[in-house]
């Protein structure tokens, strides 16, 4: 097999694995395993690569609409990065195999970004529920009456969307309040707001239940907290990271500048190619690590 061969298949199998980390595909193959274990003789539908694919896409699709950025920007900067990542692996490694690996992990650089986006925003939004609820709690304890309380604050709340269908719907369309609290709870992701929607359902019946709303909220702003801090934990990581991440990309150039021959070994022998080759697949490992790790307590 000669060393162009040899390359070639380095490359391949960096971006596979690429691929298959950064779309959470070998959790996915984790998980069926362990359905496999379990259920015995049952057999598990298979997966051809082409629906694969049509998961990925769709998890694109799905992240660039929570994001709500235009198709057309996400296209420019997928662009950009690809050519971005392509010079800079051609300026420090060479060949054009790796450039062309960096440019496709370039590529993909705008999808890890958004993750980013999504998860920050998931966060400021589940903060606006909590403050959203805990001003209604408050309201529902001194009014007894929970759609007089989301009546008279519902022009305070920092997350109204779902309070003012509520009070569409039940002002409009169906009196029943538990049903409406009912069709509230679907329009909300949040494991927290779903008990804080069963309190409120018993409390039509029971009154002394109306104090447990704020036991629910007080669990959520505990959590909430935490997140904080975890958050602040995180960053401080991810600037140690990012800083590391730069010298490793810095030593070829250094080698380059300070020790040409030793530069040229890396470069250009297959030895040299096979440490880039692991260089660039573990670089790609530890950041999506990273961003898995990087996910709020609160959805």
């Amino acid at each position: 097999m000669t060393t162009i061969n040899l390359i070639c298949l380095a490359v391949f199998l960096l971006l596979s694995s690429a691929i298959i980390l950064i779309s959470g595909l070998d959790q996915g193959i984790a998980a069926e395993h362990r359905r496999g274990k379990k259920a015995g003789a049952i057999k598990l539908r298979k997966q051809t690569p082409i629906t694969k694919l049509e998961r990925l896409e769709q998890k694109r699709r799905k992240l660039i609409a929570d994001v709500q950025i235009p198709e057309a920007i996400y296209c420019l900067l997928t662009g950009i990065c690809a050519l971005g990542g392509a010079a800079i692996g051609r300026e420090f490694f060479r060949e054009p195999f790796f450039a062309a690996a960096v440019g496709i992990l370039g590529a993909l650089a705008p999808l890890l970004y958004l993750q980013y986006k999504r998860t920050q925003a998931k966060s400021r939004r589940v903060e606006k529920l909590q403050s959203s609820m805990m001003l209604l709690s408050n309201s529902y304890i001194v009014t007894e009456d929970f759609i007089q309380s989301v009546q008279n604050n519902i022009d305070l709340l920092e997350y109204p969307v779902p309070f003012r269908e509520f009070l569409t719907y039940v002002n409009m369309i169906d009196g029943n309040i538990k049903t409406g609290l009912r069709r509230m709870e679907s329009q909300v992701d949040n494991p927290y707001f779903s008990q804080w929607v069963d309190v409120l359902i018993m409390a039509q019946d029971d009154r002394n239940l109306k104090y447990v709303t704020m036991s629910v909220v007080d669990a959520m702003s505990d959590v909430h907290q935490a997140q904080r801090e975890a958050d602040t934990t995180m960053y401080a990581i991810w600037r140690e990271y990012f800083t590391v991440l730069v010298l490793v990309f810095a030593a070829p150039m250094i080698f380059r500048v300070l020790m040409q021959p030793a530069y040229l070994v890396l470069v250009t022998t297959l030895p040299g190619q096979a440490l880039l080759a692991l260089l660039l697949a573990s670089v790609v490992f530890s950041l999506v690590q990273a961003l898995r790790l990087n996910k709020p307590l609160l959805c």
